[in-house]
Order: C-alpha cells, then structure tokens, then sequence
C-alpha cells in the first residue's frame, strides 16, 4: 500500500512493529497523542517540581498543508519555560550539542495545549521520500538508534544533570540513568 493518504490500519500496523525495538534501546512508551496534526508515541521524563523536561516521541506528523501525515520520524522536545529556567537551558545545550549529527533540520520552538514551550529537536523524512511500511520502519530503526547512542552521553555527563531525571509514568521512581543501563546493558554493580 502506498505511503500517501496513510490510513489507520498502516500506522497502527507501524507501531505494532517498532515498539519491542523503542523499547528495547529507549524504554516503555509513557504516552500516545494523536490529532490531526500528528500520531506519535513518546517517552516523557520530569524533574521534581519542575514536571516535565523533555521528550522523546516517534510518529507520523503533518509539516505541510496537507489533510494527511507529511512526515515520518522522531523528535526530542525540551521544555524551556517553566520552573527553573537555568536547568532546562542546560537541557537545552546539553541535547543541542548531542544530537547535532542527529537532527536533519534546524530547531524548532514547539507549544503545548498544556502551556508548555520549548525547543524541538527533528529528525523527519517526508513521506514521499518513503515508498513502503518497510522504509518507515528502517528509518524509525536509524532514529532509535541514534537517540540509544544519546543515552550513553546522558549515562556518561559527569555533571549532576541528570541525577533526579525520572520516567514521567509509572513507575514514577524510575531514573533516566537507570533506563539508560537498562538499556545500554550496563550492569549498574560494576
């Protein structure tokens, strides 16, 4: 089935197929936001009383003014108002700087239905230059891949940045430093 006019049952299909990888080499999906202008699955992560502080999310979205899905790819999201500007500015170099090699446009100034604002961080193909479900899902695997090699810069920054970064879902305790052994295979006993 062509990739244009994507329909539920394809991107649905996407999901399925991807998900045991996302996990595998980022952790559990914590959240799903569909509208029109996009269908993704994302991985939210807090700090304290500042809520949330940035995000990973992959999916179809509309860039273009279209009535379907333009794009295809993921994104990190850093939320840069809110309590505590200073530290989510260092977020904000902290994820400019590693995923530079990453990103294939420019950052973005992104806003939420909550009141958030901050910068994103794509990585998107449009889906004219995907012919097939298989194409998504190795670009989906190229992203993924890409953002497991951010978590050994996470895992390895000698500053305290990340030291109450928790999962933004149950359960709530879980540290991005934890996902990040997890994930990495790093026993943390060493």
């Amino acid at each position: 089935m062509p990739l244009k006019n994507l329909q539920k049952d394809q991107i649905r299909q996407v999901f399925s197929t991807i998900k045991p990888y996302f996990k595998e080499k980022l952790g559990k999906y914590t959240h799903q936001r569909v509208s029109g202008d996009w269908h993704f699955h994302g991985l939210g992560f807090v700090n304290g009383n500042m809520t949330y502080v940035f995000g990973i999310n992959i999916g179809f979205f509309k860039k273009e003014a279209s009535r379907d899905y333009s794009h295809v790819g993921m994104n990190v999201l850093v939320r840069t108002n809110g309590v505590n500007k200073d530290l989510r500015q260092k977020y904000k170099v902290f994820f400019k700087k590693v995923l530079k090699n990453w990103v294939f446009e420019n950052e973005k100034i992104y806003t939420s239905e909550r009141g958030g604002v901050g910068t994103e961080f794509p990585r998107y193909k449009s889906v004219n230059e995907l012919n097939t479900e298989e194409d998504v899902l190795d670009f989906f695997k190229s992203c993924i891949d890409g953002m497991h090699e951010v978590y050994r810069e996470i895992y390895n920054d000698k500053s305290t940045l990340f030291d109450n970064v928790l999962r933004a879902a149950p359960p709530w305790d879980e540290s991005i430093l934890e996902i990040c052994e997890d994930a990495l295979g790093i026993d943390s006993e060493e």
